[in-house]
């Protein structure tokens, strides 16, 4: 990516040429430090840099902004479509890079989205417009990861209320913590963060992780015995609690209003009901824990 200068590029491109400015935002890149460690996401960050490059053109002016935000401006792109396409070729790049790292045993759902606004049609300044693609990037981001947004002021109304009202869809009766995949538990996620940032709340994260013996060396007993060790979290956290399969032998759990000091005790009841099923002796329990913090959110 280029860096020389790229806000003055990008301030005479979009008074000087017709094209779009897109934002490119990688979706739930915090969600992936946290689960497998700030060091392997630095090397998948530098790898999905190289891929949006290696994506676009050369004549694309290209830059990124933080961590895990680049920005473009595509000099005589209009079509939606090739937009669309290019996001494809950008994400799939990104998943096979996820394979590469981590291996196929994962859950994670890796990729980016993209907020548009086509110039000169929503004006020719550079800071008006890239306020206008981040409203974009921002719809989408409320309605679902790897998509693609154009801004449309027309559209903004209607685009709201379909925001609130999407992802609504996850339901689950019963006791026991709320039990997602990768894709609904990013949302709740993010939404958790941004709920400590503003309330000053608390909520403890953790990475469980369950090593079997190496004498099981059937899949589908290897696969039961995680499973019911899922199920036990599961039943013993409550129900404001949420819970994913981060791995074939992984659990990451976030545990609102909780104190890291109250975690001693949901390990011990775990426990003693994982040792009431006879699958005791054949696994060791590694418990990975950190707090969700206002500092830790507004350093992103």
């Amino acid at each position: 990516m280029h860096k020389d200068n790229i806000i003055d590029r990008l301030t005479n491109a979009c008074k000087s040429y017709k094209g779009t400015l897109m934002l490119i935002n990688m979706d739930n890149f915090q969600l992936f430090n946290d689960i497998y460690g700030r060091e392997l996401g630095d090397k998948f960050l530098e790898k999905c840099a190289s891929i949006i490059d290696s994506v676009t053109h050369n004549d694309v002016i290209k830059g990124r902004l933080g961590g895990d935000e680049f920005i473009l401006f595509c000099k005589g792109l209009y079509n939606k479509d090739e937009i669309a396409s290019m996001l494809r070729r950008i994400n799939k790049g990104i998943n096979q890079a996820a394979q590469n790292l981590l291996g196929e045993d994962s859950n994670v759902s890796v990729g980016v989205s993209i907020g548009a606004v086509t110039v000169p049609d929503h004006g020719t300044d550079y800071k008006d417009l890239f306020q206008k693609a981040d409203v974009a990037l921002e719809y989408v981001k409320q309605t679902g990861d790897h998509g693609c947004a154009f801004y449309d002021k027309e559209d903004a109304g209607a685009e709201e209320i379909e925001a609130i009202t999407r992802g609504l869809e996850e339901k689950q009766e019963g006791r026991g913590a709320l039990w997602l995949g990768y894709g609904n538990f990013s949302i709740v996620y993010r939404f958790l963060k941004r709920y400590i940032q503003t309330y000053n709340g608390t909520a403890c994260k953790v990475l469980v992780t369950i090593d079997v013996d190496e004498s099981v060396t059937d899949k589908e007993e290897y696969d039961r015995i995680i499973k019911n060790y899922g199920m036990i979290i599961n039943q013993v956290l409550r129900r404001s609690d949420l819970m994913m399969q981060s791995r074939s032998n992984q659990f990451f759990l976030l545990l609102p209003e909780l104190h890291e000091e109250y975690l001693n005790k949901i390990y011990t009841r775990i426990a003693n009901r994982w040792s009431k099923t006879g699958m005791a002796d054949l696994t060791k329990i590694h418990y990975k824990a950190s707090p969700i913090i206002q500092k830790e959110e507004s350093e992103q």
